[in-house]
């Protein structure tokens, strides 16, 4: 039986995403890419993947105050993505690392 996997995507939005601007009219912020994200996990994955986006500062983070004081102290960069609760990647939201991460927790089994 395959189990339910939550992303949680926990970022400072005042942060921009630095990428190559050819080809981008617009700056691309972690909250695009987090939709991206989320439609992508909703293409292939139908139920079974949820893809939230946390903003440090505008939502209750009360159960993200440890991932916020990492940030602050430098020992991690936003955006921190989650994975069932378990922080995975930090410093950007590469697609096809979580989507690995997303593999391997949906057919490694059922946990015991």
């Amino acid at each position: 039986m395959l189990q339910r996997v939550h992303i949680q995507i926990v970022d400072n939005p005042m942060e921009w995403v630095i990428l190559n601007a050819e080809g981008f009219e617009e700056p691309v912020t972690n909250m695009l890419l987090a939709e991206e994200l989320r439609n992508e996990m909703d293409y292939f994955y139908p139920h079974l993947v949820s893809v939230e986006y946390i903003d440090l500062f505008l939502e209750d983070t009360a159960d993200f105050l440890h991932i916020r004081s990492l940030i602050d102290e430098g020992a991690v960069q936003a955006p921190v993505v989650l994975i069932n609760g378990v922080p995975k990647i930090h410093g950007g939201i590469p697609r096809s690392a979580i989507k690995n991460e997303v593999d391997k927790l949906l057919y490694s089994g059922p946990l015991h």
